[in-house]
């Protein structure tokens, strides 16, 4: 062996080898784990909306306030229960949007999330989520509400005051909605254009609030 000693696997404990291949085995598990995680992540697609400079415009029962990039929308102690929301000065067709919530004060069957489609106080769709960890979809269509998707738990939701991320995808007559990247409904016979925005849900005329940041859209 030209002066070289010849290894000798024989040598190496049980033991050894045993921990070497678990540990190249969890490696490569991990590996396949991440990568099927990733492929399953929703991807964005569309161009990004980086001109608009929104101007926010409150509905009845609602006061807000707004500092950089976050908006605090508030529902009026003294109105009575529903949807409050505040909205943007811009007029979508097919687009994603998404925006950052997290709630500021309020029982925990109070609601927060974004409005789509909004076209008029009597036409609009919202995405809602609860403090305490329930997910729901509204409509108000030709001044009737209704819910699309009624209260139920959803194990995605951090609760709490904790932050949330949500989006929505809208298509046609048709929009789907994630909460941390987690796809959690689809439902048709939406207006097939409208302006987005904040709502909260108040509802036992309670004083309700929740901070909105890093709005997002593509097209």
């Amino acid at each position: 062996m030209s002066g070289q000693e010849e290894f000798d696997y024989a040598s190496v404990p049980g033991w050894l080898w045993r921990a070497v291949v678990g540990s190249l085995t969890l490696v490569i598990v991990g590996g396949l784990v991440a990568a099927v995680w990733l492929g399953t992540r929703p991807v964005i697609t569309g161009m990004p909306i980086t001109t608009w400079e929104p101007t926010w415009s409150l509905g009845p029962g609602a006061s807000g306030d707004q500092a950089n990039e976050r908006f605090i929308l508030r529902a009026d102690a003294e109105q009575v229960s529903g949807v409050v929301y505040a909205t943007g000065n811009l007029l979508l067709g097919d687009s994603v949007v998404q925006v950052r919530a997290a709630r500021l004060s309020g029982p925990d069957d109070a609601g927060y999330g974004m409005i789509v489609r909004y076209r008029a106080p009597d036409e609009y769709v919202t995405l809602l989520i609860g403090a305490d960890g329930y997910i729901a979809v509204g409509q108000m269509s030709g001044g009737v509400w209704r819910w699309r998707v009624p209260w139920r738990q959803w194990p995605h939701i951090q609760r709490g005051l904790a932050e949330n991320l949500l989006r929505a995808e809208c298509r046609a007559d048709r929009c789907r909605f994630w909460v941390n990247d987690e796809f959690a409904f689809e439902v048709e016979g939406v207006p097939d254009t409208g302006q987005v925005g904040f709502a909260v849900w108040n509802p036992n005329g309670s004083d309700v609030s929740a901070m909105f940041s890093k709005w997002q859209m593509w097209k």
